[in-house]
């Protein structure tokens, strides 16, 4: 069983690149203070409108969908992280399901669907916990930032819009949740998103020139590790970036 989850979880991961991180050419908008996936960073997880115990699901839901979203049960938010994980899956047959329905509803989901924020913030760091458990592996966030300026008046091939000024950052973060009974679903979601925000406007506020002449690497190193400390607790800490991307204006990489 262990040897499909890698594959099941390289979904997932494909899955979160495209739902939860920053295209190559985002909407001109997405250099306010938007993560780059488009969330409003330090909210908290949507939670039902509707005031029952579980959101209504439409009648046109896959099977995938139907069974993630029983999970968003009212109140869910204020469940610790270690129930609200254990409940998704105990065991390794149930993580394999689990992260196949993760990926499923991640391969149809809409940006638009009033559950999207649900599935693509809590229901992602909570698969991504518990693959990374089941590894032995240590937490991670993945963090991607873009900045563009200078909107041509022209598409390119793909139609997509054209930027004079292009930058574009993926990193990782690690994390630890030390005592997961203590740590509530709202409290680990809203300090990663923030973490996610903060970095984003940070690489918003940098002007070109300091990003084209300055040692922009070392600066987004230094902001991450401002961050990991002020957001850090006695039972949730996270540590400076690593950098594995960098790209300016089509050229650059890490050293």
């Amino acid at each position: 069983m262990k040897k499909c989850l890698p594959i099941i979880f390289a979904a997932l991961l494909m899955v979160s690149a495209l739902t939860g991180c920053a295209g190559r050419n985002p909407s001109p908008g997405q250099n306010n203070a938007t993560a780059p996936s488009g969330e409003t960073a330090i909210s908290q997880p949507v939670t039902s409108t509707t005031g029952a115990s579980s959101p209504i699901v439409s009648p046109n839901a896959s099977a995938a969908y139907e069974k993630l979203i029983a999970y968003k049960a009212e109140g869910y938010e204020q469940q610790s992280v270690a129930d609200f994980n254990a409940a998704l899956a105990s065991t390794p047959d149930e993580l394999t399901e689990f992260l196949a329905a993760v990926a499923d509803v991640g391969n149809t989901i809409s940006s638009d669907d009033e559950n999207y924020e649900f599935f693509t913030t809590t229901i992602t760091f909570s698969s991504h916990e518990l693959y990374c458990e089941h590894m032995g592996e240590e937490f991670t966030l993945f963090v991607p930032m873009s900045k563009q300026s200078g909107l041509c008046d022209y598409l390119d091939e793909a139609g997509e819009p054209v930027y004079e000024f292009n930058c574009f950052v993926e990193s990782n973060v690690a994390y630890s949740i030390d005592n997961p009974k203590l740590v509530s679903v709202a409290e680990r979601d809203k300090v990663l998103l923030t973490y996610k925000e903060e970095m984003q406007n940070y690489l918003n506020g940098l002007s070109e020139t300091e990003i084209t002449d300055g040692d922009v690497k070392t600066m987004l190193i230094d902001k991450s590790a401002e961050l990991a400390d002020s957001l850090s607790t006695e039972n949730m800490k996270l540590s400076p970036c690593e950098l594995y991307l960098l790209e300016i204006n089509g050229e650059g990489a890490i050293q």
